[in-house]
């Protein structure tokens, strides 16, 4: 019996360090992050560019959905990719649902991979459940500028960060947050009358992103 037992563990242990190792020899056959921009008057490196594309330039601990190990990780808001650190190599993480759902270690904040319709890509899940509420960052490469005569200075290329974009998700739907609380209130149908008076006693902004937190914390909580 003890042989046994013994023999079930070790199972288990070689089965539990392939596959946290998994990922890791998967990264091999990944495709190798190349940290340039061709553009019409030249090729840039990312450290020829003002700005920032990432949405913290370290590497960060994270699990990955089906890993099974803790990888270090950074999300490039640029590219809209997630690039794993390996050996002092960095690979594209593929953009596929086995690997949907990265957990930080170290902060709450989740990042997940959609792809439905126009959703497709990386977004920040501030709130899970029935009506979870999403984060979409983007940032933009702006060429060179050159300048107009000898007055003016030219202008580097440059990383630009676009205001971030929220959705809820309604009825397997993505919904873009509208403008105004009253527009946002008649998503949710029936239940309208009631987001919108927590909506006005709680003075809420819903341009604000702790005010639409706390709003989707309501909505999932009393509307499930």
């Amino acid at each position: 019996m003890k042989a046994l037992i013994t023999f079930i563990l070790a199972i288990s242990t070689a089965a539990s360090f392939s596959a946290q190792a998994n990922i890791f020899n998967e990264a091999y056959r990944f495709t190798k992050f190349m940290d340039k921009i061709t553009t019409p008057k030249g090729q840039f490196t990312y450290g020829d560019i003002d700005g920032n594309a990432y949405y913290n330039t370290s590497f960060l601990a994270a699990n990955i959905e089906n890993a099974n190990a803790v990888i270090n990780i950074r999300y490039n808001k640029y590219t809209d990719t997630v690039e794993i650190l390996k050996d002092g190599n960095i690979y594209v993480l593929p953009k596929t649902e086995k690997y949907a759902r990265i957990a930080f270690v170290n902060s709450p904040e989740i990042l997940v991979y959609l792809n439905s319709g126009e959703m497709e890509g990386y977004y920040f899940e501030f709130i899970p459940g029935k009506y979870r509420l999403l984060k979409k960052l983007k940032t933009e490469f702006r060429p060179e500028v050159p300048a107009v005569n000898s007055f003016t200075s030219t202008v580097p290329p440059r990383f630009e960060n676009i205001n971030p974009v929220y959705y809820f998700e309604i009825n397997n739907q993505y919904v873009k947050v509208p403008k105004n609380s009253k527009d946002l209130a008649n998503l949710f149908g029936e239940q309208q009358a009631e987001i919108t008076t927590f909506i006005k006693s709680n003075k809420l902004k819903i341009n604000q992103e702790m005010d639409l937190i706390r709003l989707a914390q309501f909505i999932n909580k009393y509307f499930f």
